[in-house]
């Protein structure tokens, strides 16, 4: 329970709420700036509490859980807002759920099959997925409801994402067979 109180984790949390305080201020139209400004500080703070649990040694197993869950609710529900304003394909967001359903599915299968002493942790990969689908958040955000991008510039962000996306999901699905191989 103390771990729940470490600065990372709260983080996390933060991270965790804003996944349902964003789409109640999206649906109420609220000013697309305070929206933007949430957005902005859900995808910093990926990195803070990170880097807070290693600057403050808080390293803990609820946060190597907290944090991914986090993580998945939070961009999961940006691009499903984005889908609803029909921004981006379904094709698009079924890529973006499906790999991150199928890493909860896997770690939670890990988890329980080894009694918790195989938590899985983020991956170079993944963590770099996880950066560019929260880039591109950002700029669908800026080129939709503030500012207009270049198309050619958001559909190039757009198609590396995919691809970091579809990579990482078969990376992942290939560690946990190989962790659970050593379990």
């Amino acid at each position: 329970m103390k771990e729940f109180f470490y600065l990372p984790n709260l983080v996390s949390l933060s991270r965790l709420i804003l996944s349902f305080i964003i789409p109640i201020l999206w649906v109420n139209q609220t000013s697309s700036d305070i929206i933007y400004a949430l957005i902005v500080f859900g995808a910093l703070s990926d990195t803070l509490d990170g880097n807070l649990a290693r600057l403050l040694n808080q390293r803990s197993n609820l946060g190597k859980i907290l944090d991914p869950l986090a993580d998945k609710c939070f961009i999961n529900m940006l691009f499903f807002l984005f889908y609803y304003e029909n921004v981006i394909p379904l094709s698009f967001l079924m890529i973006i759920l499906v790999r991150d359903l199928l890493i909860l599915i896997g770690a939670f299968y890990l988890i329980l099959l080894t009694k918790g002493k195989a938590i899985p942790s983020p991956s170079i990969l993944g963590k770099a997925t996880t950066v560019s689908q929260l880039i591109t958040l950002m700029l669908l955000f800026m080129h939709y409801f503030l500012y207009s991008l270049p198309e050619l510039f958001l559909s190039l962000v757009i198609n590396i994402t995919i691809l970091l996306t579809l990579i990482s999901g078969l990376h992942y699905i290939l560690s946990f067979r190989r962790m659970l191989s050593h379990a």
